[in-house]
């Protein structure tokens, strides 16, 4: 089984799994957040595990990943495992079974970092830093760590969407926004319509909180944070941004342009926040405001900002 490669190598080479014939479980076991890390004593791993572990303020403060680190021989224990990252080097004989002749020829020249969707079972990330020898190893794992944690934050997202929208989507729901708006997202089951007026519309999910909101304007927008206090003031009991933890950047959304802001939103009144992020773009004419918010006090919150995140860039002009 030849399996594939994204672009963050030094090398291309193939990856092959040993064991092919045995039947592998439906999907992968383990939680979103950890990551089970496969490395010899040799490797120094303090530096890679601070990467894996960021921290963000959602407005506490939540480690992203919770790193368990195995040594080799426990691999086949844990190779089943949700998100797994595998390092080592050539000649040793749990990293050799993992490559074709072809990739051993090419690492002995340059080693790098690979990543695999599903290698063992559905569901699954790896990642696999492997050099030509010891010190090759430790250079890769240490130039590494940041590839290696957005691989895992990107094949996360990719999980999550085939997950929220595996039973569809709510049809009525969502023509009734197009009508009202003139736009739509894809609303996953679960989400119910929780405000309706002619220039916007939320969406809500409970058991945590996920609110998820589209606004149109025919004048610009011209304080993104000023913007959102405003609507939010009236149309949430009070909800205003927590500056210090917010940031404002310009990226792509769907092709357009847009202004993205991410961070926290507090209601001093309910004495709840949580983090949020929201996107303000032109198109056709038309200023959009799109906006995912999250309440869930005691629970790691990254997961349903990414949720809420994903339903927003279903975004569809028209209908």
């Amino acid at each position: 089984m030849i399996k594939r490669l994204i672009p963050y190598l030094c090398v291309f080479v193939n990856i092959i799994v040993s064991g092919c014939s045995e039947h592998p479980l439906p999907h992968s076991v383990g939680k979103r957040d950890d990551i089970i890390m496969i490395a010899p004593d040799e490797i120094g791993t303090d530096s890679l595990k601070k990467l894996l572990e960021r921290v963000e303020f959602c407005p506490s403060r939540e480690e992203v990943y919770f790193v368990r680190e195995y040594s080799p021989f426990s691999l086949k224990q844990y190779r089943y495992w949700r998100n797994i990252i595998i390092i080592g080097w050539l000649g040793n004989e749990y990293i050799d079974n993992l490559l074709t002749e072809e990739s051993r020829k090419a690492i002995s020249q340059e080693g790098g970092l690979f990543a695999e969707k599903d290698l063992w079972v559905r569901l699954q990330s790896v990642v696999i830093i492997v050099g030509k020898d010891r010190e090759e190893t430790q250079r890769l794992v240490d130039k590494f760590g940041d590839a290696a944690y957005y691989i895992f934050r990107e094949r996360e997202r990719e999980r999550f969407e085939r997950v929220l929208y595996m039973d569809g989507i709510r049809k009525r729901e969502i023509e009734k926004m197009g009508n009202i708006l003139g736009a739509t997202f894809d609303i996953p089951p679960g989400y119910y319509i929780s405000i309706e007026k002619e220039y916007l519309m939320t969406f809500i999910r409970k058991s945590p909180d996920r609110l998820v909101t589209l606004y149109y304007n025919l004048t610009p927008i011209h304080n993104p944070i000023r913007f959102r206090d405003s609507l939010f003031t009236v149309e949430f009991e009070g909800d205003s941004v927590y500056i210090p933890l917010t940031s404002i950047d310009t990226v792509m959304f769907n092709n357009s342009t847009a202004i993205k802001i991410q961070g926290v939103w507090q209601n001093q009144s309910k004495v709840m926040g949580g983090p949020f992020v929201s996107y303000i773009f032109k198109k056709d004419g038309i200023w959009y405001f799109l906006d995912g918010h999250v309440f869930a006090p005691g629970k790691k919150k990254w997961f349903y900002l990414e949720e809420v995140d994903i339903i927003l860039h279903t975004f569809k002009k028209g209908f």
